[in-house]
């Protein structure tokens, strides 16, 4: 970890910056490449964490959406000089270190994190098995879901508190010690407070109810040994009012943000009813593996935490029909298993979706998390299972699983499975399911195939570089940093998209057209007096601007749930504060003599012109 923040690696794809902006090639690449896909994360979310090092991490930030105080702790999950950066443990590197070193503690920290965290809440359902907790946790971290969301949306961290809260609290119920339960306590607090604050219903909704079980396991489980004392109550009550006081403080200081945020058409009040894809669920076995082999178009959305869940329904099958095994937190899992996949596939009916809170997430959350149930009832049935397959019967299983796979992502691929692809899967599956199904007898190679196989579907993720030399040597945002520096403006990206639009941010710059995690409506009104297009600039939002001749009339217009393209007038750009145009070069020049339409040029490369309106 520390030789990690000293060298500075973290596994951003921040290097798409130089890509795009045609400077550089990618730059501080050490092995892997970086995922232009995964924009969300390199050219939004780290260019954000890197503005708050130019605005000395308040909890406010005047510099993005258009110049207006934006709180950056709530929504935008950004690190702040705040008691609240107790519950976003990942940027407390940021704030201690800055960008460049921060970046690396926030990408190593939650990886060691969430392995822990994995390892030990896995030893709690393996009855301290080490063998299969490490291969548990190997397949957790460098599952397809979390190595392509690794970065986004709180998913490491929801899982981090969850698995870390519950290890905690079995160990309280199991403690005599005043000072460990104490400890835990406020451990746990913390951990509450780090999944509440996430913020991402989305994926908090199916996280919980895949934790819900192991919860009621816990408390059953050491139902005996719960003994209360008067002292473990008063510190309790003190650890719950300390709590309160700091969750109260925080949604007091963001509860504007909070209602804006959840009064937003998009996501806030999106309620999706639709069922998922079946030729994604039954195919998603191989799905992730593809993201690697090929090219897919959104490899993001077809990953899953890999489960093999083929295999898992033979050995449930061996463990309730042959063994006739009960357990009541497999079934209290697999009760859950079937309300995650039921919501999957079928469509839910709006008031049922709402009173089990579904309504906050959609299809596409649910499918990628929830093999993680999967998982743990896989390795909980390794370690209690006493059934060992026969080595001929294990093949013959493991080939027909692995065909009947096979063919599903040949239905769902036919132009990407060829013969030779289909031969490779089908013996890369044989192996890995005979390795599972024979786990007891050989360990070694259970051990060896699963490591490697999760290694390459998920290692070959994410780059590994060496610190932010994308932007740090960037030719544009020197260049805006040295403008602005002599004379601070507003500055608006004219004609171009991601990342430029939240580039002169992360050099301090005020932005008008900068990501927008919650809508500043007030901006938009200056320009939209009568608020027509209010439904389609109310919601989290990438604002594109294509600049119109002042005779024409100012118009929104949706691209994508979360893209708008905005047609404004010069007039426009001056009611709205605008001083400096950044513009690609390759366009036609403005005619900066017009009358109508005064502007100076500042610059201007191969790449890009900067122009000061008068």
């Amino acid at each position: 970890m520390i030789l990690c923040m000293i060298f500075k690696i973290n596994g951003s794809s921040i290097g798409c910056i130089d890509e795009v902006t045609g400077y550089n090639a990618d730059s501080g690449i050490l092995m892997g490449s970086s995922k232009s896909i995964r924009s969300d994360e390199w050219a939004v979310s780290t260019p954000m964490a890197i503005a708050q090092e130019a605005n000395d991490y308040k909890y406010t930030n005047s510099n993005i959406r258009g110049g207006y105080d934006s709180d950056m702790f709530i929504v935008y999950g950004q690190p702040v000089k705040d008691i609240s950066i107790i519950f976003r443990f990942s940027q407390w590197g940021c704030v201690l270190f800055g960008s460049s070193v921060g970046l690396s503690f926030f990408w190593c920290v939650r990886f060691l994190g969430l392995f822990l965290a994995s390892f030990e809440f896995l030893m709690l359902i393996t009855k301290k098995n080490k063998m299969l907790s490490f291969v548990g946790s190997v397949i957790i971290v460098f599952s397809p879901t979390i190595q392509w969301w690794y970065a986004t949306n709180g998913l490491m961290e929801m899982l981090i508190s969850a698995q870390v809260g519950l290890v905690l609290f079995d160990k309280y119920l199991k403690s005599e010690s005043f000072k460990e339960k104490t400890i835990c306590m406020s451990i746990i607090a913390i951990c509450v407070g780090t999944f509440i604050l996430t913020f991402y219903p989305a994926w908090m909704v199916p996280v919980a109810y895949i934790f819900v079980p192991f919860l009621i396991w816990i408390i059953i489980e050491n139902r005996k040994n719960i003994h209360i004392t008067k002292k473990d109550i008063i510190a309790f009550i003190v650890i719950l009012l300390v709590f309160a006081g700091l969750m109260a403080r925080i949604f007091i200081k963001s509860w504007d943000t909070i209602l804006a945020t959840l009064n937003t058409v998009y996501p806030g009040k999106r309620v999706l009813l639709e069922k998922g894809s079946p030729k994604v669920y039954i195919g998603f076995i191989v799905n992730s593996l593809l993201t690697i082999l090929t090219s897919i178009a959104n490899p993001c959305d077809m990953a899953v935490m890999m489960d093999f869940w083929p295999v898992v329904l033979v050995i449930l099958a061996v463990y309730i029909f042959k063994e006739k095994k009960s357990d009541i937190l497999i079934t209290m899992s697999l009760v859950v298993v079937l309300i995650l996949h039921a919501y999957y596939l079928f469509a839910m009916p709006e008031w049922l979706a709402k009173a089990t809170l579904f309504s906050r997430t959609w299809y596409g959350r649910v499918y990628q998390v929830f093999g993680l149930l999967n998982i743990f009832i896989l390795f909980r049935m390794l370690a209690t299972r006493e059934f060992k397959f026969k080595n001929k019967f294990a093949i013959v299983i493991s080939v027909v699983l692995s065909v009947l796979c096979v063919l599903v992502a040949k239905y769902y691929h036919p132009l990407v499975i060829t013969k030779v692809i289909a031969v490779v899967l089908v013996g890369i599956f044989t192996l890995i399911f005979y390795s599972i199904l024979m786990a007891n007898q050989k360990k070694k190679m259970f051990f060896t195939v699963i490591t490697i196989f999760m290694l390459v579907i998920g290692g070959l993720v994410n780059p590994v570089r060496s610190g932010i030399a994308a932007v740090e040597n960037n030719t544009l945002l020197n260049k805006i940093e040295e403008i602005d520096s002599k004379e601070s403006g507003m500055w608006a990206l004219i004609e171009i998209g991601l990342p430029e639009i939240n580039m002169p941010m992360m050099v301090g710059a005020k932005t008008l057209n900068s990501s927008s995690v919650y809508p500043n409506l007030d901006l938009w009104h200056k320009i939209d007096e009568e608020h027509k297009y209010e439904d389609i600039y109310n919601r989290y939002a990438h604002i594109f601007i294509t600049l119109v001749p002042n005779e024409e009339e100012t118009t929104f217009e949706l691209l994508a749930p979360d893209v708008i393209r905005i047609f404004m007038t010069y007039e426009d750009l001056k009611a709205l504060g605008v001083d400096y145009i950044v513009r690609g070069a390759k366009f036609e020049p403005y005619d900066v003599e017009n009358e109508d339409f005064m502007l100076e040029e500042l610059y201007k490369d191969n790449n890009y012109v900067i122009y000061k309106v008068k």
